[in-house]
């Protein structure tokens, strides 16, 4: 029930993970840029390599420090029909990633929420956000995976140990019969042994009495002229 549960909640989790995206501003290598960005529950570890491979299909992407990704005339048909400045970077507060994403034209002209192509952008992250959650999804099934393993090791180590208590179970028993008719086994001895012993006071009895005739007739045989 309780593992029901769990894969409820987070399917129900992975079904939240719809875009949000809003207009702001980030602080990028000393400088403010504008754009639009989204926020998802998903380690940033998750993230920058599939969205560095997201960003790629717009031009070469050059990374750098604090997950800071480049794209210099970059070529976003949903944006403009000409390069453009692509600037992004991903933050981690609070358990949740933000993704940012910064496109510019010349005489620093930003997307932002009142420029027309806002959509565009906005559809972009929504895209993005897709792709992590279908990769989340086979996270999960493969952690599933991971649990059933672990289970079933831990269930094939229980069996083992069960067999071996078994095994040493049957050989105490043996050992115990054994003892049992080792002690069978003295006891009718000991038994044979007490009525031998028996049999022997009485013919040492019998002859005590003999003996004792035989030094009483002695002794008249004495006393006679």
């Amino acid at each position: 029930m309780k593992k029901l549960c769990l894969v409820f909640i987070l399917l129900i989790s992975i079904q939240s993970i719809r875009a949000q995206v809003f207009s702001g501003t980030q602080e990028i290598d000393r400088a403010t840029k504008e754009g639009v960005y989204t926020t998802v529950s998903i380690e940033d570890k998750y993230i920058k390599q599939s969205w560095q491979n997201e960003l790629a299909k717009y031009g070469i992407v050059e990374v750098g420090r604090n997950n800071v990704f480049r794209i210099t005339g970059a070529r976003i048909s949903s944006i403009s029909p000409d390069p453009v400045m692509v600037v992004s970077k991903i933050t981690t507060e609070r358990g949740r990633s933000k993704i940012f994403l910064s496109i510019g034209f010349g005489d620093e002209v930003y997307v932002n929420g009142s420029h027309p192509k806002y959509l565009a952008a906005q559809k972009i992250l929504n895209d993005f956000v897709e792709v992590l959650k279908r990769h989340e999804e086979v996270r999960i099934e493969e952690k599933n995976v991971e649990d059933i393993k672990t289970r079933q090791l831990k269930s094939v180590t229980t069996s083992d140990k069960l067999t071996r208590a078994i095994e040493n179970n049957k050989k105490e028993k043996d050992r115990l019969l054994l003892k049992i008719e080792e002690n069978r086994l003295e006891l009718e001895r000991l038994q044979m042994e007490v009525e031998q012993n028996k049999k022997d006071q009485l013919l040492m009895n019998e002859g005590l009495v003999n003996q004792q005739k035989k030094v009483e007739e002695a002794k008249l045989k004495l006393k006679k002229p």
